[in-house]
Parts: C-alpha cells; sequence; structure tokens
C-alpha cells in the first residue's frame, strides 16, 4: 500500500508538469473581430483651427490576442463624402482635395504585426489616399480586451502634403497647415474562434 501511494505521487509528479507545459504549448486560436471606428482630425490655418469627424465603414481583424501580446491585421476604409468638418464650403474643398469622385474612399492597412500593447507601441498603418500609399507610425493607446469586445485607440500627425495632397488656399491668403492629428477609436466584437484547421 505505501509504495503504491508513493507511485502514484510520483507519476502525479510527472504528469502534472507534463500538462502544464503542454497547455502552454499550445498556440494561441486565432480570432476575427468585427467592428466600427470614429476618427477625429484636427488642423490648423493661417485663419482659425478646424476639426472634422468621420465613421469608418464596418471592417474586420483578424489575429490572435493573448495577455501580453498581440497580433492584428485588417483593412479599414472611410467614405471621403462622409468627412464632417461642420462648415460646408470647407468640406467642399476638402472633398476637392482628395478628388472624391475619382477615388471615393481612403483605406487604411495594418499587416498582421505581433505587438506588446502595455508598450504603447508605434503600428505602421499604410494609408491609401487617393493614388498613393504611405506609410505613417501610428502609437496605440487606451487598449482594452475583455472575453468578447475589444477597443483601443491609434494617434498619428499627418502630412497632407508627404501624402500628395495639396490643400486649398482660400480668399488668395488662408492656408492649412501641413500637419493633421488624428485619433482613430476602434470598437470591435468578437465575431469567429477560428479552429487550427482553418487557420
Amino acid at each position: 500500500m505505501h509504495v503504491n501511494h508513493l507511485f502514484r505521487i510520483g507519476l502525479f509528479g510527472w504528469i502534472l508538469p507534463g500538462v502544464l507545459l503542454a497547455s502552454r504549448a499550445q498556440p494561441a486560436r486565432t480570432e476575427v473581430w468585427q467592428g466600427k471606428a470614429d476618427i477625429e482630425f484636427q488642423g490648423t490655418s493661417t485663419l482659425h483651427d478646424f476639426s472634422g469627424t468621420v465613421r469608418t465603414r464596418p471592417f474586420t481583424l483578424v489575429g490572435t490576442l493573448d495577455e501580453s501580446a498581440a497580433t492584428l491585421g485588417g483593412t479599414a476604409t472611410v467614405a471621403v463624402a462622409e468627412m464632417d468638418t461642420r462648415h460646408a464650403k470647407r468640406d467642399e474643398n476638402m472633398r476637392k482635395m482628395f478628388a472624391a469622385d475619382r477615388f471615393p474612399l481612403l483605406a487604411g492597412v495594418l499587416n498582421p504585426i505581433r505587438f506588446e500593447p502595455a508598450a504603447r507601441p508605434e503600428l505602421p498603418l499604410h494609408l491609401t489616399i487617393r493614388d498613393q500609399t504611405q506609410t505613417v507610425p501610428a502609437t496605440l493607446t487606451r487598449w482594452q480586451r475583455e472575453s468578447e469586445t475589444l477597443q483601443f485607440d491609434l494617434n498619428m500627425v499627418l502630412s497632407p502634403r508627404a501624402l500628395g495632397l495639396s490643400p486649398p488656399v482660400l480668399m488668395g491668403f488662408i492656408r492649412v497647415g501641413d500637419a493633421v492629428s488624428v485619433r482613430i477609436r476602434a470598437e470591435l466584437a468578437l465575431a469567429e474562434l477560428l479552429s487550427e484547421d482553418e487557420n
């Protein structure tokens, strides 16, 4: 009896670490997140500052998330016609600058990349505006992950001229500054959990 008891203890001592190691070795499941983002932008001009808002079309992010790191990728689009600065003439000039009649959508692409949200990393966001694509650094903040919801902000400063845009000059002297602050506030919900066979 004593020998069997010791045998069971010894066997348990071998099995438990093995189970724990196996569970840790299992790769994170791929998750599909769907949602939207509200975008706020602010700029300056020689007369006064301006601000505006726009909401993305529904979009999807796919990747893996664990307690300390995440790998996510996806594409979001914005309709130029829906960008609103609460000033009709300024909105009209903005649509002309973006050539909205030929390029009605702006696109942002985040290629799958691993990052640690707590470190407030800069993520490379690929922006396509009109017929040009530029990679700009976007700082990740306000990361909040729950079991079925995900929220975060991306913050960046854009140069219209670097993006190939020519802001209009109003009345011959009112010029828009070449730095526009942008905050993207994303809210997503877990839509699907893929099995390893589907990855």
